[in-house]
């Protein structure tokens, strides 16, 4: 698995699914072991979380060539409405960090991390693994190596004004300006938090807000990074430099406020 590049994340995933199943089965696979731990899962989860340890149970089986592995069958997630994220939700995201979060510090960090990834695109694990260095606050660029993407691909972003002067006022007080967004320390402190709205929702709002602005699809698109595969137009031949690109992003975002 990690010869195939899959993410850190997604490894231990993996092993922490598969320690439980094996403990659970007492280290003997043996069918009936096997099927009750299913049937337990089914009990004790909804259909998205099942689905995801069915198939990294299955996929564990079909290596080691276990005979129940074509039986298992991994059940479908129903659809439901796609979330909806406008400003007065993100503003009320970041009313309710300011009103319960005490450390100014770390209010800051929230604040700033909220904010950029909602006017950049970001993936939140693209910002967790952010060093001071991959970022221009002065232009409000942000360079990815492509070592710190999803589709290992080097891309550029940028972010708003707004979220300049946050970034820029919560540095002036970060004691750790390498790294300033680090990930155990922001689920620590969202949890906190009543709403339901994470870092991860922020760049389904870049993307819907983009299009609420009129931004085209195919800068947004540049812009966050998404795969061009069936893509012809973004394999072949829609390329922008960094300049070509922060005009036509400052054009929507640049002054763009969520707390007004």
């Amino acid at each position: 698995m990690k010869l195939s590049h899959i993410s850190e994340q997604e490894l231990k995933a993996y092993e922490s699914d598969l320690r439980k199943f094996f403990e659970a089965c007492s280290y003997s696979l043996k069918d009936e072991c096997i099927l009750i731990y299913i049937n337990k899962l089914k009990e004790l989860y909804k259909p998205k979380t099942l689905r995801n340890k069915l198939i990294r149970i299955r996929k564990f089986l079909k290596f080691i060539n276990h005979p129940i592995a074509g039986s298992i069958s991994i059940p479908r997630v129903p659809k439901r409405l796609k979330k909806v994220i406008k400003i007065a939700d993100v503003r009320k995201l970041l009313e309710e960090i300011n009103s319960k979060i005490k450390d100014e510090e770390i209010k800051q960090m929230l604040n700033s991390a909220i904010l950029i990834t909602a006017t950049s695109g970001l993936r939140a694990e693209e910002l967790y693994k952010l060093e001071i260095e991959d970022i221009d606050i002065e232009n409000r660029t942000i360079f990815l190596k492509a070592e710190k993407t999803k589709d290992y691909e080097d891309r550029i972003a940028f972010f708003s004004e707004e979220a300049k002067q946050a970034l820029m006022h919560y540095l002036n007080s970060n004691p750790d300006p390498e790294r300033p967004f680090r990930k155990k320390s922001i689920y620590h402190h969202f949890k906190k938090i009543d709403s339901d709205l994470r870092l991860k929702h922020m760049r389904k709002f870049f993307s819907q807000q983009s299009d609420r602005l009129g931004m085209p699809t195919t800068i947004k698109k540049l812009l966050m990074g998404h795969s061009p595969r069936g893509d012809v137009d973004l394999n072949h031949y829609d390329f922008q430099d960094e300049e070509e690109l922060r005009k036509i992003y400052d054009r929507y975002w640049r002054d763009f406020r969520i707390l007004s």
